[in-house]
């Protein structure tokens, strides 16, 4: 409640300056000169001066771009600041647009420059949600699947920012702030923040007793938006272009060029100018909330002051640490997953071992709203056991927020981890079954006998039932980890279904196969059909025929074996190995 209240006050605080007349692009000249703003240090906006040098016609279709010569002190011998996106300029008092774009290795402050009308035409667009078409993919979450999903994700994002269409003209970077995240995971999705400079950097600004001045936001401030913020923190800062009551405008260019969005809007302070051969750049830091980011668009971004995003709590709880993480990341289908991967990961890297042999035991819950929660229950282990778990939840999160049937809600993602630097492995070295042919119902007593990492030996029991099938029948037993298992469903199974629901997919997910578990598979050469994923062995031949005849569909499959049983047991290591078995039901 007390948050709440805090927050509406927040919002009453949350006013833009009044806003400034617009001169249109057709009465802009070559040779004109005007005034700029930005911000080079703390909060305070500087002025500098600039000259309008010429435009180039059709930039993109529909739109042209101003191109201006900059001059002040801070600038002498380079080009543009990374951080001075959206930076606004005026003559004679009325705003002409917003320095966006830098020129390659160019010595001199000469800058592409938005045309205001093309910023404001960003509010106009509407609220159409951002999803990716995934229906070519199919459900899957073994390593190269997953792989997969991660170079779709670089490959949508790179496509959306790598959008200038002269090469020699880039847009201004925008400046890159993270605090308490290891550099090394942001690299881990490094094709995905190309556009921003990872500068770590960490600044304790005094908290200041709420006041209109925290609040107030002008016409060439410096504003930030957080991707991921609580316990460590990752955001990328510009400038305020132009304020209109509750709407303003930043940038003059994407930020990921993403359309309909909703992110947290910040305002911000400028620590320092770091001069660079290569580009120089704004040091910035993150202050308090004033609003949400609205559009995503390639004249810039928009928002709402006073606005309140939504963002997906995180909260981990490292067991063995007693150390507990809270944070928040965007929501996106797009940005989420990959923040959720970086996130988990960055924890992992700062608690463990990061590069050298360990095993995860990992619990945890997705929550969904109005829908079944996705569990997880696994163990991770080897040298690669963070990369295998983080990729995991990158994949699941993408495919829950880019189903097909409906736009989720996700409540909250908690997690208990704990860790050891001990290898938990196990190869499944035999499997001793007391008998080859038994009674319809009779108890199977399986004996199973795992190698462990260093070499010694454990083994298990279990008890199986012996299928009812007519006395004479052959039927096959499969003990296997759930890579194998999964290797003889591709075979089985030729569907590329994707399930269309939303709880349907929600239960694929929550039935994926386990690291730490045997599956003990009873099959019957009877050939079955395979349908929007259920197994169905014993239809009618009636209906039967009415599926085969339907099988060009790519929801359905006939399979060759069908699953009679399926059994799992949990072993306290992962586990590797297969074995098959012939057998047979006694005549009575």
């Amino acid at each position: 409640m007390k948050k709440t209240l805090i927050f509406l006050f927040i919002i009453f605080l949350c006013v833009g300056s009044s806003h400034s007349e617009i001169m249109k692009l057709a009465d802009i000249q070559p040779g004109m000169q005007g005034e700029g703003k930005t911000i080079f240090k703390n909060t305070k906006i500087e002025t500098f001066k600039f000259k309008v040098l010429g435009f180039i016609e059709k930039f993109v279709p529909d739109k042209n771009l101003i191109i201006v010569e900059i001059e002040s002190p801070v600038l002498e011998g380079g080009g543009i600041l990374e951080g001075m996106s959206g930076s606004p300029l005026y003559i004679n008092g009325q705003i002409i647009g917003a320095v966006s774009y830098g020129f390659s290795f160019s010595k001199k402050p000469i800058a592409g420059v938005t045309p205001i009308e093309n910023i404001i035409e960003t509010s106009d667009y509407n609220n159409q949600k951002f999803f990716i078409d995934i229906s070519n993919i199919k459900v899957e979450f073994d390593k190269k699947s997953i792989k997969n999903v991660i170079h779709l994700i670089q490959k949508e994002l790179t496509k959306r920012i790598n959008f200038s269409p002269v090469s020699s003209i880039s847009p201004i970077k925008l400046i890159s702030t993270n605090k308490g995240i290891n550099p090394s995971v942001l690299s881990y999705l490094k094709p995905v923040f190309t556009p921003l400079s990872n500068i770590k950097f960490s600044k304790n600004i005094k908290k200041n007793v709420i006041n209109n001045n925290l609040f107030k936001i002008s016409e060439g401030d410096a504003a930030s938006i957080p991707l991921i913020k609580g316990d460590f923190e990752y955001s990328a800062s510009g400038t305020v272009t132009y304020v209109d009551g509750k709407k303003i405008y930043l940038f003059g260019h994407p930020f990921f060029n993403l359309g309909t969005v909703d992110f947290p809007l910040h305002k911000a302070e400028i620590i320092s100018v770091v001069p660079s051969y290569q580009s120089g750049f704004k040091l910035a830091a993150s202050k308090n909330m004033i609003g949400a980011v609205l559009q995503d668009r390639f004249s810039g971004i928009q928002g709402e002051l006073g606005a309140k995003p939504y963002m997906i709590p995180l909260k981990v709880f490292l067991k063995n640490r007693n150390r507990k993480f809270d944070i928040k990341i965007v929501n996106h289908p797009l940005l989420t997953p990959s923040l959720s991967a970086i996130s988990l990961m960055n924890i992992l890297s700062s608690e463990y071992q990061q590069y050298g042999f360990q095993s995860l035991r990992i619990k945890g819950k997705i929550f969904i709203e109005n829908e079944k929660n996705i569990v997880l229950d696994d163990l991770f282990s080897g040298m690669d056991s963070s990369y295998e778990f983080t990729n995991l939840i990158l994949a699941i999160n993408f495919f829950l927020m880019n189903n097909r049937e409906k736009r989720i809600k996700i409540q909250k993602i908690d997690f208990e981890i704990s860790s050891s630097e001990i290898i938990k492995r196990a190869n499944i070295e035999n499997v001793i079954i007391n008998k080859n042919s038994f009674m319809p119902g009779e108890i199977m007593r399986v004996k199973l006998i795992f190698k462990k990492e260093r070499g010694s030996s454990a083994v298990e029991k279990i008890n199986v039932k012996a299928p009812n099938l007519e006395p004479g029948s052959d039927f096959y037993l499969m003990v296997a980890d759930k890579d194998e298992m999964a290797n003889f469903d591709s075979k089985n199974i030729k569907s590329a279904y994707f399930p269309i629901k939303l709880n349907s997919l929600i239960r694929a997910i929550n039935n994926l196969r386990k690291n730490n578990r045997i599956y003990f598979k009873i099959l019957a050469p009877v050939k079955s059909l395979f349908i929007k994923g259920y197994e169905y062995s014993n239809l009618p031949q009636s209906l039967r025929n009415v599926f085969i005849f339907n099988s060009s569909s790519n929801v359905q499959s006939e399979m060759k074996y069908s699953t009679l049983m399926e059994y799992q047991m949990e072993v306290p290591a992962v586990v590797k190995g297969k074995k098959l078995f012939k057998l047979k039901i006694k005549k009575r």
